[in-house]
């Protein structure tokens, strides 16, 4: 009879590349769900006539987010911190300091359909 060549090499392989793949889905399972160690970027409203904001048309709704900003300022925070936004909404969260977030600088983002305003101007139309 003939012998069947042994297969310790594929053996170890696909047990070493399992391995690999349980340690990247917990390591992934430990910074995004347990530590949450990323950034979300909100959008909150923004008056044109106190401060400089972001600008979008939106007078067709299909161009223009659920929330219906046209003009509004961008946060940057924790994903952590996320959960202490009232439905959402981290304008008086970011506002009131009560969590960590960062203000993003107005930047024209012509792919996007975004100007900014000048202060207390609206923004010249292109």
């Amino acid at each position: 009879m003939e012998e069947q060549p042994e297969n310790k090499p594929n053996t170890l392989f696909i047990t070493a590349l399992l391995i690999c793949v349980l340690v990247s889905i917990a390591v992934s399972f430990y910074f995004f769900y347990y530590k949450k160690d990323y950034e979300f970027v909100v959008e909150v409203a923004c008056d044109v006539t106190k401060e400089t904001c972001f600008q979008r048309d939106c007078t067709n709704p299909d161009d223009c987010p659920p929330n219906g900003l046209a003009d509004f300022k961008r946060y940057s925070l924790n994903a952590g911190d996320f959960s202490k936004c009232e439905n959402e909404d981290c304008e008086n969260a970011c506002e009131t300091e009560t969590i960590k977030c960062e203000p993003i600088e107005c930047a024209v983002d012509e792919i996007m359909g975004e100007s900014c305003s000048v202060l207390g101007q609206p923004a010249i139309a292109e």
